[in-house]
């Protein structure tokens, strides 16, 4: 499955790459397996683990291709979810 990332996804994953020290690589990999997929609206919120740092990504997806929309380190709510999951 393709990814594709918006202009503003790739500027967002610019910053948590200095910032954080990530790559797209481990990015695109979390996001396809989706361990936590939670459908909104029009679009999919998958939220991830990186080492210590739990994010989350807003996408569209179809058959081919997944379409980052936006990407952002989780809020409390969201690593409570995480933490939920996980177990």
């Amino acid at each position: 499955m393709i990814i594709r990332w918006s202009l503003h996804a790739q500027d967002r994953f610019c910053e948590r790459a200095l910032i954080l020290g990530l790559n797209y690589g481990d990015i695109e990999y979390y996001i396809k397996e989706q361990k936590i997929k939670i459908k909104e609206k029009d679009n999919i919120k998958t939220i991830f683990n990186i080492d210590q740092f739990v994010l989350t990504a807003i996408k569209k997806e179809t058959k081919d291709y997944i379409y980052v929309i936006t990407l952002w380190e989780a809020n409390e709510e969201e690593v409570k979810i995480w933490n939920m999951k996980k177990k």
